[in-house]
């Protein structure tokens, strides 16, 4: 009998402790059980079972990070990217500490296109971990504080990204160091980043050569303006005469027309002296040989007068060759007193004026585009006219021509007709375009850029008929500007990815692919591109799988929806 009861008592405390335990850990083993079960659903591809029983999951244990995280996983694979960043946002603030979660919301935000709320994660980042920043997140660090005019902490950013001596960067990056350099007036710098960029191949190659135009009119450095001119005109034709530069051309040919008309008056004032001493010498040795012979002249006297003249003659040439060299390093536009100065004596009065007899036509030459550079105040200025009698490129080149002395004042600058107007220069150009004129109709696209450059779908335009006539860099040049100019525009960004697909490899162009998809992640044709890509480039199966079937949901009635379902069948 008291066998009996022990035994009991034994059976009845198990069973208490087996309850207590139960009590303990049932809740936190069924949530990991549970967990553990929707992430296969989620491997399997049933997104929506796994994300429901999640949603049953978080409503009995509310606030859960792990919960949250997983949820969050989900609606990023599904490219729910605003659902994803959130849901990763609230998991990583119930746990701050989680470096990997702090990395992984902040790639949501990115592709949730949430800047600011990426940018404030960046920096949490850079505090907790900077040792493993890479470059990449280095130089999208330094694009967030560039845009909130953070000017030396961006730069700092940038340049812990970068390490030129090792390898070149990248011409997008160079451009970005130059502008924070310029900002900061380091023109050396500035200068020494933007010519990294100048002489690549790449699109950033316009904006490099703008900043160095820009850093040599500041500097007058006429030399190297013009060096900068005419690679943009070799390299982007007709792109400085649809920009705020316009006016330079004309600086730079006043400045090297000057320059011809003070070496013209510098040789005449030479031969002038030259004649004169010339003529004294022969004078002088006229009167000798009338001297008689039983009359001594005045050595002393003689030779003292003729040294004093020489040596006056001589002294003033080095004093107009000084003059001359001064005026050389003046800016372009010099003045009517400056250019009497150096050759006075010579010219006796006359005033220098300038041949407005120039074959070019720029691309809008009523704009009045004002640099931004110090300059001398002229006394009297001098105009240069340009006339053309045949519209050209803009982006021939120019040759001044027969330099006159005259006292007339040169006309101002004045078109050769009447202007068209904009939607004239756009009919045009349509026009040009449907018959294959695509010279024509690049510059008519040009001239109306210089009406209206902030118009993106005149830059996608201009895209379009340089890629037809096979210029395929300047095609996406231009493409990139309309995308900029527009970036919410999915046309923009398609006919961008089809200009691409002609100039960058393919890993770079299945990259482009990625992105565009992340800004655009219920476009539909964007999905079947980058499905495409998938299948041909990367071979990645999987993802390819499903895009396609991306594709078919969002746009169940489209054309191709016969390419994506035999892709599917073809990929299972």
């Amino acid at each position: 009998m008291p066998k009996a009861n022990l035994k009991k008592v034994i059976f009845i405390l198990l069973s208490l402790t087996y309850v207590l335990l139960a009590g303990c850990s049932g809740p936190e083993e069924k949530k990991a059980k549970r967990l553990q079960q929707a992430a296969e659903l989620q491997a399997a591809g049933d997104h929506t079972t796994a994300l429901a029983n999640l949603d049953t999951l978080s409503a009995e244990f509310p606030n859960d990070a792990e919960i949250l995280r997983q949820i969050g996983d989900i609606h990023q694979a599904l490219g729910n990217t605003a659902e994803a960043a959130f849901y990763l946002s609230a998991a990583y603030a119930l746990n701050p500490d989680d470096v990997e979660l702090l990395y992984q919301t902040y790639r949501a935000q990115e592709n949730a296109q949430q800047s600011g709320a990426a940018a404030e994660l960046l920096e949490a980042l850079v505090k907790a971990e900077p040792d493993a920043i890479t470059a990449e997140l280095w130089r999208r660090l330094g694009e967030f504080r560039a845009e909130a005019q953070q000017t030396q902490p961006a730069l700092d950013a940038y340049l812990k990204g970068v390490h030129p001596e090792q390898s070149t960067p990248a011409p997008e990056t160079a451009v970005a160091i130059g502008t924070l350099f310029r900002q900061l007036d380091n023109l050396p710098q500035a200068e020494r980043w933007y010519s990294i960029a100048a002489n690549s191949d790449d699109p950033n190659a316009l904006t490099a050569l703008f900043g160095l135009l820009e850093i040599q009119l500041r500097n007058q450095n006429w030399v190297a303006a013009e060096a900068a001119i005419a690679q943009l005109d070799q390299q982007f034709p007709g792109a400085i005469d649809a920009s705020r530069w316009a006016s330079a051309r004309g600086e730079l040919q006043g400045w090297r027309s000057a320059q011809a008309a003070m070496q013209a008056e510098l040789d005449k004032a030479n031969a002038a002296s030259e004649t004169e001493e010339q003529t004294e010498a022969a004078k002088s040795d006229t009167d000798t040989a009338a001297t008689p012979a039983h009359v001594k002249p005045d050595t002393h006297t003689s030779t003292t007068t003729e040294a004093g003249s020489a040596t006056s003659g001589k002294a003033q040439i080095i004093k107009d060759m000084q003059h001359a060299e001064a005026m050389a390093d003046a800016p372009a536009l010099e003045t009517v007193s400056s250019v009497e100065a150096v050759t006075a004596p010579a010219r006796q009065g006359k005033i220098v004026a300038f041949d407005p007899n120039i074959a070019i036509e720029p691309a809008e030459p009523e704009l009045s585009i004002e640099v931004n550079y110090d300059q001398q105040t002229p006394a009297t200025s001098i105009n240069y006219a340009v006339n053309s009698t045949n519209a050209g490129d803009p982006a021939d080149s120019f040759q001044p021509e027969n330099t006159e002395v005259n006292r007339g004042t040169p006309s101002p600058i004045r078109p050769a007709a009447t202007p068209r107007s904009l939607e004239e220069l756009l009919a045009d150009a349509e026009q040009a375009t449907d018959e294959d004129a695509f010279k024509n109709a690049i510059t008519l696209y040009w001239q109306a850029l210089g009406r209206a450059n902030t118009q993106a779908d005149i830059w996608n335009n201009l895209s379009r008929v340089y890629l037809m006539d096979g210029q395929t860099k300047n095609a996406e040049t231009t493409a990139l500007e309309a995308m900029r100019l527009a970036p919410d525009q999915t046309a923009y960004t398609l006919d961008y990815l089809r200009v691409i697909q002609y100039t960058k490899q393919s890993d770079d162009f299945l990259a482009e692919l990625e992105s565009a998809y992340d800004r655009f992640p219920r476009s539909a044709e964007i999905a079947l591109s980058l499905a495409r890509g998938y299948e041909r480039i990367s071979g990645n199966k999987s993802a390819s799988r499903t895009l396609y079937q991306r594709f078919i949901e969002l746009a169940p009635n489209h054309p191709l929806n016969a390419e994506a379902e035999t892709a599917l069948a073809r990929l299972r």
